[in-house]
């Protein structure tokens, strides 16, 4: 049996709890769960701002926008899901044609609704966006989280 010294132990302890700690919070599962949290934040965020600096029509623009975008993360989810499922690297046939119809309903939805001219469609871009801002909220917090654990903080 090699002895090894006391020091290069502890350096594979630390490097193993480091690499267990990235490995609980980056998990997809748990990423994908913090991004649909996010979101949430983001536009209640986004309605808070809204309501206190514009006007209805804004307002109404952000929620619509925001119900749209929440609706096209879900599908967009069970999408790749089902791609992931089939477990072969040929993509199931129709995939693509969901990926662009997915888009042509919220293009006709915006489009409907700014027609309307209840709704703000500057709001309705804003609310769309909520997704790709909690994304970067999540991005964000793994890049510290990576740095910490990088510079052997352990939370």
């Amino acid at each position: 049996m090699a002895l090894v010294p006391e020091q290069t132990q502890a350096d594979s302890r630390d490097e193993r709890a480091s690499l267990d700690l990235v490995d609980t919070v980056a998990t997809p599962r748990i990423v994908e769960r913090r991004v649909w949290r996010n979101t949430f934040v983001v536009i209640a965020i986004a309605l808070c701002g809204a309501v206190v600096l514009a006007d209805l029509r804004f307002t109404l623009g952000v929620s619509i926008g925001s119900i749209l975008a929440l609706l096209n993360f879900r599908w967009l989810q069970s999408s790749l899901r089902g791609v992931l499922a089939v477990g072969s690297r040929k993509v199931p046939p129709g995939t693509t044609m969901k990926f662009i119809l997915r888009w042509l309903i919220v293009l006709a939805a915006v489009f409907l609704a700014s027609r309307t001219r209840f709704v703000d469609p500057a709001g309705m871009t804003a609310g769309l966006f909520a997704p790709a801002a909690a994304i970067l909220i999540e991005a964000a917090f793994l890049g510290l989280k990576t740095a910490a654990v990088y510079h052997g903080e352990r939370s």
